[in-house]
């Protein structure tokens, strides 16, 4: 059987193996941080502590694996783990592993905010990306420019037309070509691709299965009660402490 495998993969073409593959990039993203940290300003001002507030942005590394027909995003630092008991690694909001499904123009990607899972299953958002004729070479592969309006910001992408299939980082696709670095300055969001390896995939391509299975509308309601829960819950605190009716005390070893 082996042998059998081993003939297989010779007789399919260069061309073929061209369009499969895995590509590391570096994630940039604004974080949704929760009221404690308001809270922790608070705190420290009764303590009279300095309290140096967290950056609005976060930075992690994420792979994707793709082949002709769909394409898989996980942390690079977990590739073969689903979201179990994981909680946001920063602020209140983290997107896990992002399957994204060509054919059907459907995506399903696990989200933890709050402590919770969700599984978000929908259409994937239509981008109309419009040419804009500049090329350049990036990790020794040509890129074309490419612009869309996303959410009312103007969002900016680079692709390789030498790996002809529709897959990118996140949600962003629907290129003749794989996305290699994108770009927000709006909400400062980037990905930028690392390293670009052809060939047979780093792991499976499958879709997420961990979850509530949930519309992408149904989860970003989700997200607006979470937040509200944890400015309401936060903010009574704040308002005690600096009503008096709650004394702010150094922890011991502190």
């Amino acid at each position: 059987m082996r042998q059998i495998v081993l003939i297989a993969l010779m007789l399919v073409p260069l061309g073929a193996l061209a369009q499969v593959g895995t590509v590391r990039y570096t994630h940039t993203y604004p974080v949704l941080y929760s009221r404690y940290f308001a809270f922790r300003s608070v705190t420290s001002r009764a303590l009279d502590e300095e309290f140096v507030g967290p950056s609005p942005h976060a930075t992690v590394s994420r792979s994707m694996v793709f082949d002709t027909t769909a394409s898989l995003m996980y942390p690079t630092d977990k590739p073969a783990v689903e979201p179990k008991d994981r909680r946001a690694s920063e602020g209140k909001e983290h997107i896990d592993t992002t399957y994204v499904d060509f054919g059907g123009g459907t995506f399903a990607e696990s989200r933890v905010i709050g402590g919770d899972i969700y599984l978000v299953s929908d259409r994937q958002p239509a981008i109309l990306w419009r040419l804009e004729g500049e090329e350049r070479v990036y990790l020794d592969h040509r890129v074309m420019k490419a612009t869309a309006v996303v959410d009312s910001a103007v969002v900016e992408a680079w692709f390789t037309p030498e790996i002809p299939i529709p897959a990118g980082p996140g949600l962003y696709g629907g290129l003749p070509g794989l996305i290699l670095m994108v770009t927000n300055p709006a909400s400062g969001e980037v990905y930028a691709a690392d390293s670009l390896t052809t060939g047979i995939p780093s792991r499976a391509i499958e879709p997420p299965t961990r979850g509530l299975e949930v519309s992408d509308n149904r989860y970003r309601r989700a997200r607006v009660e979470e937040m509200a829960k944890d400015r309401r819950m936060w903010d009574e605190q704040i308002r005690l402490i600096e009503e008096g009716k709650v004394k702010v005390v150094r922890q011991r070893g502190q």
